[in-house]
């Protein structure tokens, strides 16, 4: 038997009114035991404009105080750029594509 699972998942949803977002949602799977939600960056992004500064300003702030172990340190890395893809992908109203997996 084997299993399949997302090392890192992130779940973001925006409601974007005038160029400004007016609610945000994120929650992380697969770094905790249970899903992550992270209100404090979900307040930070409430107010601002959408854009690359913000996301990483929002997945630095859920990130704030994470430790890795050894076998599993590079999550934390992984975890950021997901925040920031899943928040772009959020703002432009796009899917992922289930064909490209790369995590730029």
């Amino acid at each position: 038997m084997s299993y399949a699972f997302a090392l890192v998942s992130v779940a973001a949803a925006l409601k974007i009114e005038a160029g400004a977002i007016k609610s945000a949602r994120l929650a992380l799977g697969g770094v905790a035991h249970k899903p992550w939600r992270a209100p404090d960056a979900e307040q930070r992004l409430v107010g601002g404009q959408p854009g690359r500064k913000a996301f990483v300003e929002a997945a630095d702030i859920i990130l704030q105080g994470a430790v890795g172990f050894a076998h599993n340190r590079f999550k934390i890395e992984l975890a950021r750029r997901s925040i920031v893809r899943a928040l772009e992908q959020a703002a432009a109203g796009t899917p992922q594509s289930q064909s490209v997996k790369v995590i730029v």
